[in-house]
């Protein structure tokens, strides 16, 4: 029967999807499941479609792409292995009936060992404690799957198994004996080797011990000593003995183990243990720790290192904080003498000695003797009853660099005793020296602290005390001599005292006077006057210097500056001033003067002053316009012009004293000129009798701008150079104000104009009058004061003068306050920086009313006092 169209494409589609669709892959796997596998063992690959029936299919296995089994119906197959057969394993399916319906599963690598695998047996202890057990594990490297079997053998009797199959690969043990195992998988089965024999030990009671025969603290490197291993209880037991170390060293199978010399390769922990037989021993002893040290150095001391006379001295000898050593003594009388054994085998650390000498110790244990290093040595100075001195030739307290200096150690009552000596020199070196001075060219490096001590020649640790300590100072720069006059310059037929120090001061110095040239000889005590030691006296002019010098051979000091001595004539001059005032001040001229008695000689004269400038070489001194600069102390002398080695002494200090400008103060007395009366103005000035004229004035201002900023001084009819310090005014009608000044001299000086001062006239008959309101004599600074014009006239004006010092201002009433017409509120506060001040009223024309005074009161009155004046 023909297949229609429907049914072709119905059975096309199915086959896309047996082939190509949802069908899954198939799985081999393996039988034993394991990865690691050995030759001659037995494993079967099973093959799963993972679809329909396991009869549905065919089934192929291939080996690395081979085919190994070709398709039949058994899904699995078995294979004996051999190594050769390491590789890729796969199966393929296809369903029955469909030739391309095919699937492949996935590929199973496998690792095929040659060699049958051993077993492998551990155990969690190495012997069995007493009562314990022992839990053994058997494991086979790099594989699983496995069920073990177990065998024991005991002494003289066969092996047998004890478990076999176990799924558990550890078994717990409590008897001795040898223990094997192996390992099995598989069907049919396939063993491993049997492990390596695990001998299981049982252990005693008796504890065993690790123990050193000389029970000391430390060992060091050297000493003979025996460790032991004594087992507790176990006397009557024939032992073997283990030992185990983690030194260099491999102790012998013994109960002892002796080291004839001990090392470091020695140190380290040690244990032991007895054995019986082969099953049955002790547990391992603790651990014994053996540490070597280095040979120790014994430490010497004593109480004390100089014996005193009769006295003795006690050595200590200490081999750390030990105390089984026993101490050996040795001394030596000195470094080329041999040692001397003095002491043997002393129980204790300490011994005593009354000798001098170099000591030693060193400890000793043991048998034989294990002796220690010798101790540092140490030595030990005995004090004869002497005492050495220690002194300076010559004996200066400072030394200059250069002069020769002997150090000298001297030792009393020492009989026939020779000696040798030790200086403490600058340097803190010392040294034996065979004479008993030191001789110095003095230098810097010379100074400091000397002293020295004797050593008994036949037994050098025989000494004296040190002796006390000199001083020795020395200067590296040479002293200087000085030289003072008690005069520069003398009359005919006196002496003048001469005095030479030296500086710094010391003791021992003679002096040596010299006169003329440098290369002069010293003076012989012929020319001179001996006063003391460093002073002389002189008759005759010239110029003198000295030196000072001391020792053997003489030290010289530099020389001294030289100093001139002049011989003069009786005649003393004197500085006068003219004119002769008692101040002068600046601007002035003036003439300084020198005046010498005996006007029969003619003189040339000098001048010496402490001011800024030098008279001339003149008798008289003229300055046109004198200054603070001219000011100081001035003296002179004269020179006979006929015998110019022959001066007078200077003169007297003449001061001149300079003083700044002062200007007169100018009174009035009274400040109201009523008509038809007068009033006098006084000009006062410092000093009045010295030589001053007067001069009068008037002073203007300007009524249109009321301003006295500048002043116009008009001079008074007979106002000038009048000798009298008063002024009277007549008849005046109007006010105004004067000021004085004074001058002298020729050309004459004149001081600065005196503060003005204001005479008020007062008129009866004037247009107006100032009064003020409130009507009080006081007011305070914060109050506010009105000041009025009452009149004829409103043309009046309130002004107001304030001065205070050098401050002078003239200003209408409103610069201080508020003005209306001819009235005028102000407050008294703005008055606070001037004392006076005076207020009026004032026409254009010239007419002035009354004059109002305001004066200003300081703290704590705080106010102002407001006096009308009246005529």
């Amino acid at each position: 029967m023909g297949l229609t169209v429907l049914s072709v494409l119905s059975l096309f589609l199915l086959n896309i999807t047996l082939c190509c669709g949802d069908a899954q892959d198939a799985e081999l796997s393996l039988k034993p499941n394991v990865s690691h596998l050995f030759a001659g063992e037995s494993v079967t690959f099973i093959c799963d479609m993972r679809e329909g029936n396991a009869t549905d299919w065919l089934y192929k296995f291939n080996w690395n792409d081979q085919e190994m089994v070709h398709f039949s119906k058994s899904s699995s197959y078995s294979l004996y292995l051999t190594a050769e057969l390491s590789g890729n394993y796969q199966c393929i399916g296809r369903r029955n009936g469909l030739t391309d319906f095919i699937k492949q599963s996935n590929n199973l690598t496998l690792s095929i060992s040659a060699l049958r695998p051993t077993a492998t047996i551990t155990a969690d202890k190495t012997t069995i404690p007493v009562g314990g057990s022992v839990t053994l594990t058997c494991s086979v490297q790099g594989s699983a799957g496995w069920t073990y079997d177990w065998f024991r053998q005991i002494p003289d009797s066969r092996e047998v198994v004890i478990d076999t199959n176990s799924l558990q690969n550890f078994i717990s043990v409590s008897d001795e004996g040898i223990y094997r195992c192996r390992g099995r998988r598989g069907n049919p089965v396939f063993f491993t080797n049997l492990s390596k024999v695990y001998h299981s030990q049982k252990t005693l009671s008796n504890r065993a011990f690790v123990t050193l025969q000389q029970n000391w603290t430390q060992i060091f490197s050297g000493e003979m000593i025996t460790i032991k291993c004594e087992i507790q209880g176990g006397e009557n037991t024939e032992w073997q003995y283990e030992w185990r170390t983690t030194s260099s060293k491999t102790p012998p199978t013994h109960s002892e183990y002796n080291i004839s010399r001990a090392s470091f390769s020695y140190s380290g922990q040690y244990w032991c243990k007895g054995r019986r037989d082969l099953y049955f021993s002790t547990a391992w002893s603790d651990a014994f720790t053996l540490k070597v040290s280095n040979k120790p150095r014994p430490t010497i001391t004593a109480d004390r290192r100089t014996i005193p006379a009769g006295g003795n001295a006690t050595l200590s000898c200490s081999v750390g904080s030990y105390n089984e050593w026993k101490y050996f003594w040795f001394r030596r009388a000195s470094v080329f003498t041999e040692i001397q054994v003095i002491r043997n085998k002393e129980p204790d650390q300490m011994i005593t000695v009354t000798q001098g000498g170099i000591y030693y110790c060193k400890g000793g244990r043991g048998n034989p003797v294990f002796f220690t290093e010798d101790s540092d040595p140490i030595t030990i100075e005995k004090r004869v009853s002497n005492k050495a001195v220690v002194s300076l030739e010559p004996s200066w307290p400072l030394i200059f660099s250069g002069e020769k200096i002997t150090v000298r150690c001297q030792i009393s009552l020492g009989g026939s005793t020779e000696w040798e000596y030790e200086w403490s020199k600058p340097d803190s070196s010392t040294g034996l020296a065979n004479n008993a001075s030191i001789n110095l060219n003095a230098s810097v490096i010379s100074s400091g602290s000397y002293r020295c001590m004797g050593k008994n020649k036949q037994e050098l640790y025989s000494v004296t005390e040190w002796s006390d300590v000199i001083t020795l100072t020395v200067s590296g720069n040479r002293p200087k001599s000085s030289i003072s006059a008690d005069n520069r310059v003398f009359l005919e037929g006196d002496t003048v005292t001469l005095t030479c120090s030296v500086t710094p001061s010391t003791p021992g110095w003679s002096y040596y006077w010299y006169r003329g040239k440098k290369t002069s000889e010293p003076l012989t005590m012929a020319e001179v006057v001996l006063h003391s030691d460093g002073q002389i006296g002189v008759s005759q002019e010239g110029d003198y210097w000295c030196r000072g010098g001391r020792g053997s051979p003489v030290y010289y000091t530099d020389y001294s500056d030289v100093i001139s001595i002049k011989k003069t004539v009786r005649n003393r001059p004197a500085v006068t001033l003219h004119p002769n005032w008692p101040e002068v001040y600046s601007g002035e001229t003036i003439t300084l003067k020198c005046e010498i008695p005996g006007e029969d000689t003619e003189w040339d004269y000098e001048w010496a002053t402490s001011s800024s400038h030098q008279p001339p070489n003149q008798n008289e001194y003229k300055i046109n316009s004198v200054s603070t600069s001219h000011r100081g102390h001035y003296w002179c002398k004269g020179r006979m012009r006929s015998a110019q080695q022959n001066s007078t002494m200077w003169s007297a200090s003449f001061q001149l004293k300079i003083v700044y400008e002062r200007r007169p103060v100018l009174t009035v007395s009274p400040s109201w000129l009523s008509p038809g009366a007068s009033v006098t103005l006084n000009c006062e000035v410092e000093h009045p009798s010295a030589g001053w004229s007067f001069y009068w004035y008037k002073a203007v201002h300007d009524l249109k701008t009321y301003s006295y900023e500048y002043y116009i001084y008009e001079l008074l009819p007979d106002g000038s150079g009048t000798a009298q310090d008063s002024y009277i005014i007549h008849g005046q009608t109007h006010t105004a104000g004067y000021v004085c000044r004074a001058g002298r001299g020729d050309p004459e000086y004149h001081t600065d104009h005196s503060q003005p001062k204001f005479v008020w006239s007062a008129d009866l008959n004037s247009a107006a009058s100032l009064t003020v309101s409130p009507n009080s004599v006081q007011h305070f600074i914060h109050d506010s004061v009105t000041l009025n014009c009452s009149g004829n006239s409103s043309q009046w004006r309130v002004m107001i003068f304030t001065q205070h010092t050098y401050r002078r201002k003239l200003r209408k009433c409103g610069y201080w306050g508020t003005e209306t017409e001819s009235t005028c509120n102000i407050d008294l506060y703005w008055f606070h920086r001037y004392q006076d001040a005076v207020s009026w009223c004032e026409s254009e024309s010239g007419q002035f009313s009354n004059g109002i005074n305001i004066t200003a009161h300081d703290e704590p009155t705080n106010s102002y006092s407001i006096v009308t004046k009246a005529p």
